[in-house]
Order: structure tokens, then C-alpha cells, then sequence
């Protein structure tokens, strides 16, 4: 099981049909075994079910193509990887394993491959293509598992009561198909914690590559049965496998028996009980996570529509997602982290255990929202200010400021730094005040004094240019990765962005289709004329004396130009803009290590492992990297956060939060940031917003984020992140009340 902090579970076994075919009580001829299977199909179909679908070749007009592999016929490969050469591995073996490598050439298009295995299983012509492709599936896991003759063959998992009965009602035309009760996974708040719990599955390749490559050996050799065993797919089922499956050798069971010709056991000669598999317990608590992504839900939804306090100009019309962290201040733990998209499509985890529909599924993955990421933890953003604080810290620390020097807001620092956001200016401020009005002046003034190079030092320090240490992003096809701006990073950025400029041009103005090393090869060659004519006519990408050679030049000189670090991208790095890109769990990282005695901090979901008899087995101790900033620039730092939320007054105005926090419980008390990235300049509404806070002021326990891209401003994430506050203080008071003893114990 998967449980919350308080053991509340969020993933289970339990109790489901399936249906399966036992390949002893199949018919043994070839034609009638299909029509068995086609009218189990039908019962199936006609009840909602999905059918348990292995077969590589799917359809187009069901499952949209965007596997990168060729469409014909309307079918397709899916081998799960839109690399070819991988892809054409997998085919190889797969070909051999259904024992069709000398029967069929070696490279045939998916179409004539299902033609082909059409004829070989002697399926009739009336019988449509894509239940075809379904009988073939079927034909096929029962050809893999030729050497388990006794292991039925899984075809629908957890089907419904109506499709038991059909099964049943039709038994005399079912010779071989069978309805019988499983262990299954469940997840009790399915529509919850999506991207923390992750999912459980058929054993893919991919899965079956990655466990060889860690383990030395493959699932099968391991205990698994890699046709009908469920294997974690994402999230905390992916990460605690080992531990949670009890499909492995060490924790399997047997049971020899005499039986009878009806196979009822007449006696036991042998017998080993199953281990069950371990639980993991997770730092998350399931409450506040849904009522985090409960107000991330009616936040975002109020923003879109200008409901108050979003009305007026504060309107996101485009706040289609948000984010939002709860971390434990000086553990590490995670206590919340959600992830909110405005998808018509339910992303329910019990979908995918079951096997979700191929049409569900697409919807999901092709949804502008983009429901399946975890923008909470893998979304990476300019965080805007509040990146401040970081820049105060590091100029503070490398004595390019002291706490009291004030600084005389001149609105722009240079022409090419970015302008401050008051056209009136702040007037004299020193750190404290810079911080609670976010003075863009002050802080570039003071980065450019540090240098990108010190900011660097510093940006690792604190973990916003590395990673965060979560166990979920150690997983394949996942990135731990944060980066602050630098000539580096913009540099590659720019290369990146150039390759799809350049391969775009040359084939759409000049009708030049280049190959990926040649588009390469112009990008490294950038804006230098000269050597561009003379690889363009040597690669005869050009005739030399094609007038169209000159132009062609010059078209790619500009784009080498685009996106270069310059100093307006040097100022702008201090402000948390340009290149930098970091999730809301690294600044939720970096928040806590302000106000922790600086302890930058591993993030961490996972809080132990428990056999099934409580024994703990294993435990996740707080790491941190220890640094010593001095006292005073500590406090320096809070106090300019105290004030962005407290104060109304003083040397350039009120502070930039304090309209969000009127009127709170005084009994709750915190420092906080506002931040506002530019994301594409001139488009307010493409803005994001970023509020961040610890809580409470004198002894933080726990850091906030909240991130909304097309946030519009940074006072639309503060409103979300005082509820969020709230919430936990509700659920706190909550859990202490049910703490106290009765009275009657309280008096002995």
C-alpha cells in the first residue's frame, strides 16, 4: 500500500474480476478458437470494457499516430520510443518472438504485417480489421506464454457485474474464457496527488530495459511475469517497485496439490505463503493536498472569469494551470505539492490501472493544458523576484551592499537595463525596503555590482541551479534540472532556438530540406558571412552562382543574432528573468534555507518504508548542505519579507502584499514575496505570478509557493497562497484538538 503521513491509504489492492482465457478448455481448432474470442470480444465491448491490448500494431483512427514511426493502411507500430534505431530493435525482436521472422520480409509496413498474421491465425474476411487486430492480440499473449501452459491468459481487468454475467449466461459458446476474482490496484482518491502517486501498469519494454540496466537481470529472471504482472509506472509506484510488488521471487508463493478431474484439491503436499509486498508511507498529507488543489482549482477559475479580486485590470483571462508547494521548512518533507490544469478530461489514477482507453488517454496527452505535467516539480519558470532575495543574500554576503546603505531609485539603471516598475521610482531605499516594494532598480544596481559569476556561486548554494533532490525526478525520462541565466545557458538556448529557425527557413523560403548534422553545422558557423557562402556552396546546399546564395547568407545571419547574451540579459538575470528557469518546489527549496539557519535542504516525498507487520525497514533522514550566512544578513532578508505583507508605509510605499493579507487571523504570522515574470514582452497576460512565503514569522515551519503561469501580475498569486495558509493553520488547530486527552484523563 501507498499511505498518507496520518496512514490514510492513497493506493490499495483490492477485490476485482477479470477475465481471462485458459488456453486448456480452448477448442483446438484454430477457426473455432477465434470465434470464441470474438464473441468474448463482443461481450466485452458491448458492457464498456477495455480490452487488454500487447499488440505493437495500433490503430490510427482510434490511437492518433505521434509515435514519430510511419502510418500505413491506417496502422501503425508503437514501440514505445520515437527513436528509430530503438524502435527498429524492438520490431527485431518482436517479429522473432511471435515466431514470424521467417515467415513474413523483414521490414513490413504495420498493415501488411496485420495481413499477414490475419492469414497465419486463419481469421475469416468478414471479420473487420481492427477486431481482427484484437483477436491477434490475444492469439499472441497466449503464443508468448506457450511455456506457462497452466497460467491463463488475462484479456479485461476489474470489468463490471454485467459483463460477469454475460460471461457466465454465454459459458456453452465460451469454451476457454473464464470470469475470476483478483487482487487489482485501487486508488481512493484516484483524482488526487496524480503526479506524487503515479500509476501501475503492463510491463513495458521501456520497463523492462530500465529494470535490466539497474538490476543486472530482467523482471522475468526476477520473478516477474512480464505478460500479465502489474509494474509501477509513475510516481511513488514507479520509484518504491521493489518494495511495493510482491511480484518477485523472495515473495512468491506455490501450492502443490493432488487434485481431482474436476481440479478440486484433495489434498495439499506442499504449500509456501505469499510475502505481501511493503508499504511506503509518504511525507504528503492527503487533506491538505486536496484542499490545495481545491483552491488551486477555484482560484485559477475565479481569475479567468475576473471575479473579485481578479476583476478589473487584475483579470488572467489565460490562467489555464498553477502550482502550488507546501514544504516542511526545516525537514524537507513535502506536505503538499499540486499540479492544476483547466482539462475537461478527468485524470483519474484508477483509469490507468484499470488500462486506460486509447481515446482517454489521447485526450489527456493532447490537451493545450497539458493535464500529465507536473508543472508543482518539473515546471521550469523565470521565477522573477522573487529571485530577489537571492541576489540581496549574495551581494550582501560578497560585501557589494551593507543592510543600511540606501540606494536612490533612478528608474533604469543604463538603456539596457530592464526599467523598474513604478515609472515614478522608490526614491532611496536600502535592502529591506527594496525587497518589500520589489524594486527592479535596487536589485539591478546591486547585481551588477556582484557579477554573474558571484550569482552563480550562490545560486548553487542555495539549490537554485542544480537540483532538488526529489526521489520521483530520479526516474527515467524525468529532469532534476534548475538553471539560473548565464553566457552558457542563454548561449545553448539560443542554439536550440536557431535550429528550428534555420531548418524552418531553409526549407520553407529556399525549399532546402537539411539534414540535422548540416543544420548544425550553420548554427556553430553563427553570423560569420564569409565561411556561411562557402559552406552553403561546398555542401552544394547552392549552386555558386545562385543569386538566391547571398540572401540565404544573410537570412542566417540574423538569426544568429536572436537571442544573444548581452548586457540586457546580464541585468535582467537579477531579477530573476532571462534564461533562469526553476520549479516551484526550488524556490519553495531555496525560501526555506532564508529562514531554516540556512540549511539548503533535499526535498523529499518519501518518509519510510514499513513491512506489512509495521516494521520499519527503511527511513528518510533530513540531508542539507550547511551555509553560513551571517546573522544580521539573515534577518535583513526577513525583515524586507515581513514587510511585503505588513507594512503601509515608509521610504517607497506599502508593501507589494499587503492588499492580500488585510485582514488576517492575527494569529498568523509570516514573511512573503511577490514575483512577476515576464514571460513574452509586451503581453501582460502571458506574465507569471509568483508568490512565496514562510510561516510562521519568528519560528517557520513551512514554506509556500504558488506559481500561475498567465498569471497576469503577482498580486493574483497572493490571494491563492493566503488560503493555502489558512488551510494549514485550519487543519493544524484541527489535528491538536483531536490531539488533547479527555478530560477525565486530564484530571488523573
Amino acid at each position: 500500500n501507498i499511505l498518507d503521513r496520518n496512514g490514510i491509504p492513497l493506493a490499495v489492492n483490492r477485490q476485482t474480476y477479470v477475465a481471462q482465457v485458459d488456453r486448456r478448455w480452448l477448442p483446438t481448432d484454430g477457426e473455432k478458437i477465434n470465434a470464441v474470442l470474438l464473441k468474448a470480444i463482443d461481450i466485452l465491448e458491448k458492457n464498456g470494457e477495455t480490452l487488454l491490448d500487447s499488440i505493437p500494431i495500433k490503430n490510427s483512427s482510434i490511437v492518433p499516430n505521434d509515435t514519430g514511426q510511419k502510418t500505413s493502411g491506417g496502422f501503425y507500430y508503437n514501440f514505445g520510443t520515437k527513436n528509430k534505431d530503438t524502435a527498429k530493435k524492438r520490431y527485431d525482436a518482436w517479429r522473432e518472438s511471435i515466431g514470424m521472422k521467417g515467415k513474413t520480409k523483414k521490414d513490413l509496413p504495420a498493415d501488411q504485417m496485420l495481413a499477414e498474421l490475419r492469414e497465419h491465425y486463419k481469421i475469416k474476411k468478414s471479420v473487420p480489421d481492427e477486431t481482427a487486430r484484437k483477436i491477434i492480440s490475444i492469439r499472441l499473449d497466449l503464443y508468448l506464454n506457450r511455456f506457462r501452459q497452466d497460467e491463463p491468459v488475462k484479456i479485461a481487468e476489474d470489468i463490471n457485474y454485467r459483463t460477469v454475467s454475460g460471461i457466465e449466461t454465454n459459458a456453452d459458446e465460451l469454451s476457454g474464457i473464464q470470469t475470476v476474482v483478483e487482487l487489482n490496484r485501487y486508488y481512493p482518491y484516484g483524482e488526487s496527488a496524480q503526479h506524487i502517486v503515479g500509476y501501475v501498469g503492463r510491463i513495458t519494454e521501456n520497463n523492462m530495459e530500465s529494470y535490466k540496466k539497474k538490476n543486472g537481470k530482467t523482471p522475468e529472471q526476477d520473478g516477474y511475469n512480464v505478460y500479465s504482472d502489474k509494474y509501477g509506472q509513475d510516481g511513488v509506484e514507479a520509484y518504491a517497485e521493489k518494495w511495493l510488488t510482491g511480484n518477485t521471487k523472495k515473495k512468491q508463493g506455490y501450492l502443490k496439490a493432488e487434485v481431482d478431474a474436476s481440479r478440486r484439491v484433495i489434498q495439499v503436499l506442499e504449500e509456501k505463503v505469499p510475502w505481501n509486498g511493503d508499504d511506503a508511507v509518504l511525507t504528503m498529507d492527503i487533506r491538505l493536498q486536496r484542499r490545495t488543489e481545491d483552491i488551486l482549482k477555484e482560484e485559477l477559475s475565479k481569475m479567468r472569469e475576473g471575479i473579485e479580486p481578479y476583476d478589473g485590470d487584475n483579470q488572467a483571462p489565460l490562467a489555464h494551470n498553477g502550482a502550488a508547494v507546501i514544504l516542511d521548512a526545516n525537514t524537507g518533507e513535502i506536505l503538499a505539492m499540486a499540479s492544476s490544469a483547466d482539462s475537461p478530461y478527468p485524470y483519474d489514477l484508477n483509469d490507468f490501472a484499470r488500462g486506460i482507453k486509447t481515446e482517454e488517454y489521447s485526450n489527456l496527452a493532447k490537451d493545450p493544458s497539458n493535464p500529465l505535467f507536473a508543472l508543482a516539480f518539473q515546471g521550469g519558470m523565470e521565477p522573477g523576484s522573487v529571485f530577489k532575495m537571492l541576489v540581496g543574500t549574495a551581494a550582501l554576503m560578497e560585501g557589494k551592499v551593507s543592510v543600511q546603505e540606501t540606494i536612490l531609485d533612478r528608474y533604469r539603471l543604463r538603456p539596457t537595463a530592464p526599467a523598474c516598475w513604478s515609472k515614478y521610482g522608490h526614491g532611496r531605499v536600502n535592502i529591506m525596503d527594496a525587497l518589500k516594494v520589489s524594486c527592479n532598480y535596487y536589485f539591478t544596481a546591486i547585481g551588477d555590482r556582484l557579477g554573474i559569476e558571484d550569482l552563480h556561486k550562490w545560486a548553487v548554494r542555495f539549490g537554485l541551479d542544480g537540483p532538488t533532490g526529489l526521489e520521483l525526478l530520479t526516474l527515467d525520462n524525468k529532469k532534476d534540472q534548475n538553471v539560473v541565466s548565464s553566457p552558457e545557458v542563454v548561449e545553448r538556448n539560443r542554439k536550440r532556438t536557431a535550429y528550428g529557425s534555420v531548418k524552418q527557413l531553409m526549407k520553407d523560403k529556399y525549399g532546402k530540406d537539411l539534414a540535422s548534422p548540416q543544420i548544425k553545422e550553420i548554427v556553430d558557423i553563427g553570423s560569420e558571412y564569409t565561411r556561411l557562402i562557402r559552406y552553403l556552396t561546398d555542401n552544394k546546399i547552392f549552386r555558386e552562382k545562385d543569386k538566391a546564395i547571398r540572401k540565404a547568407a544573410n537570412d542566417l545571419c540574423d538569426i544568429s543574432y536572436q537571442g544573444k547574451w548581452s548586457d540586457m540579459e546580464y541585468l535582467r538575470t537579477f531579477i530573476g528573468q532571462s534564461a533562469t528557469s526553476v520549479s516551484p518546489l526550488a524556490i519553495a527549496r531555496y525560501v526555506a534555507a532564508l529562514v531554516n539557519g540556512n540549511r539548503v535542504l533535499e526535498t523529499h516525498i518519501m518518509k519510510e518504508i514499513r513491512s506489512p507487520e509495521g516494521k520499519v525497514i527503511q527511513e528518510t533522514d533530513p540531508k542539507f548542505e550547511q551555509l553560513q550566512i551571517r546573522k544580521k544578513y539573515q534577518e535583513a532578508i526577513k525583515e524586507g519579507m515581513h514587510r511585503v505583507v505588513y507594512a503601509t508605509g515608509g521610504p517607497g510605499g506599502h508593501g507589494s502584499g499587503v492588499k492580500a493579507f488585510t485582514g488576517l487571523d492575527p494569529s498568523i504570522t509570516l514573511g512573503g514575496k511577490t514575483g512577476t515574470a515576464q514571460v513574452v514582452p509586451g503581453q501582460v497576460e502571458r506574465n507569471t505570478a509568483w508568490f512565496t512565503a514562510f510561516t510562521p514569522y519568528d519560528k517557520p515551519e513551512v514554506v509556500v509557493v504558488v506559481a500561475v503561469p498567465n498569471g497576469k501580475q503577482a498580486g493574483n498569486a497572493a490571494p491563492v497562497a493566503r488560503r493555502i495558509i489558512e488551510e494549514y493553520y485550519r487543519l493544524k488547530g484541527q489535528d491538536q484538538h483531536n490531539d488533547l486527552l479527555p478530560s477525565n484523563q486530564l484530571s488523573q
